[in-house]
């Protein structure tokens, strides 16, 4: 009697979909770190997260892990959006961010994720 091997169950799209926005949470949490003074609050639960995901073997490798990228690009959005209104009084060199950069930046890393992730997970099944 012989041992049939078990095949891979296929993860289905809803399990990716929710598997890349878990990572991009933890992407999220690492970047408003490094974008705000009490961003280091945001390393614990990102880190408990992250912790949890690589637990879970479906979602601990392949294209979910570009939800890293993506979530990176949320916080920069945020940034953006906060000083948004205070643009057009904006006077050179005053320190005040430009948020087309710190848009233009997040808008790709969020794209660039989402983009990446569609392909792959298309590549994959």
């Amino acid at each position: 009697m012989t041992v049939q091997p078990q095949a891979s169950r296929p993860s289905s799209h809803l399990g990716g979909c929710v598997g890349f926005w878990l990572w991009a949470l933890v992407g999220a949490g690492v970047a408003f770190a490094f974008v705000s003074f009490v961003g280091w609050l945001f390393l614990v639960p990102a880190a408990l997260v992250a912790y949890r995901l690589v637990r879970r073997s479906r979602w601990s490798d392949g294209p979910v892990l570009l939800g890293v990228v993506a979530g990176a690009g949320l916080p920069l959005l945020l940034v953006a959006a906060l000083n948004w209104s205070d643009w057009h009084h904006r006077t050179l060199g005053d320190g005040t961010p430009n948020p087309y950069d710190w848009g233009g930046v997040g808008l790709c890393l969020l794209a660039g994720g989402i983009l990446a992730y569609a392909v792959r997970s298309r590549r994959r099944s």
